[in-house]
């Protein structure tokens, strides 16, 4: 008997949507979960074949923003920049640097950074002057350089020392140490992925579980992406205007939930999925195409 498709079960009847067209249903491994279409499309019981469809949904390309109403908040690895074996591996150009700085300027200052990355290795890559959250909203800076963070508890100081130790018995886990967070990266290592998460997962008493493209983290409870961004929409220069939040990975899904409550939309970057997102563009190159595509007119 199929499984339900909501625990990653599998076969089941595969229902595509699109913003056009609707196709004819076929048999298929099961990825997305149904809930989409019931909130799209208004599918109802009984399923054909008795199977509970999953779904997948192609959100229309994003229409461009406007300056003069609206806000700009973009994810980094992923979304701006394409994510790479190793953290430090990502290549920020200064084409890039420019775009985000004339983005700014376009906006009147409504652009913000919201990264799981420190706002300090942010800098590193070249964007310090930009609004930015990081470590997935336990820091934010303004661009008057106005800089705040929750305290670190202590139990990610026991988390960092179990992850060191797992990376260096484990070739190709990285770990990664954050101010407010520890993580595992294991996409030179998938045969580790399960350890991983099991010792991320025993650390996370009191810290928040954090799961991401082939990494696992434990941080700082009760703050996320979705919360910086309100947070910052409560501020100047973002009050009052209407939130637009690029993003690619799960961790994004609090972004585009407080985007939408906000009367703003969130963009998926990538392959289609189950999402609070409104939008969707497939890749950092469309990403980046979409953004420079907004810089026309001001030329």
């Amino acid at each position: 008997m199929p499984r339900d498709s909501s625990d990653g079960g599998l076969s089941c009847h595969l229902i595509r949507i699109s913003s056009q067209a609707r196709q004819s249903p076929k048999t298929g491994p099961c990825t997305v979960p149904a809930i989409v279409a019931i909130a799209k499309g208004g599918l109802t019981p009984p399923w054909p074949g008795g199977h509970r469809p999953c779904v997948t949904f192609t959100l229309p390309r994003p229409p461009a923003p406007d300056p003069l109403r609206d806000a700009l908040f973009l994810d980094f690895d992923g979304t701006l920049v394409p994510l790479a074996e190793r953290p430090e591996g990502v290549v920020v150009t200064s084409a890039l640097i420019d775009r985000l700085h004339r983005l700014t300027d376009l906006f009147d200052g409504r652009l913000a950074l919201v990264s799981g990355r420190a706002i300090a290795v942010l800098d590193e890559f070249g964007l310090s002057g930009l609004p930015m959250a990081g470590s997935h909203g336990a820091e934010w800076r303004l661009a008057d350089g106005q800089h705040d963070a929750l305290p670190r508890p202590a139990a990610l100081d026991d988390a960092k020392t179990a992850f060191v130790a797992f990376a260096d018995a484990r070739e190709g886990v990285l770990f990664e140490d954050k101010p407010l967070g520890a993580a595992l990266h294991f996409r030179l290592a998938p045969g580790a992925a399960d350890d991983a998460i099991a010792l991320a997962t025993s650390h996370a008493g009191g810290l928040h579980l954090q799961h991401g493209h082939a990494m696992i983290e434990v941080r700082v409870p009760g703050v996320h992406k979705g919360t910086a961004i309100a947070a910052m929409m409560a501020r100047t220069p973002f009050a009052g205007y209407n939130p637009l939040f690029l993003g690619d990975d799960v961790t994004d899904e609090d972004g585009f939930a407080a985007a939408a409550r906000l009367g703003g939309h969130g963009v998926l970057v990538g392959p289609s999925r189950q999402s609070n997102a409104t939008f969707a563009l497939s890749d950092p190159v469309a990403v980046n195409a979409w953004l420079a595509e907004l810089l026309e007119p001001a030329r």
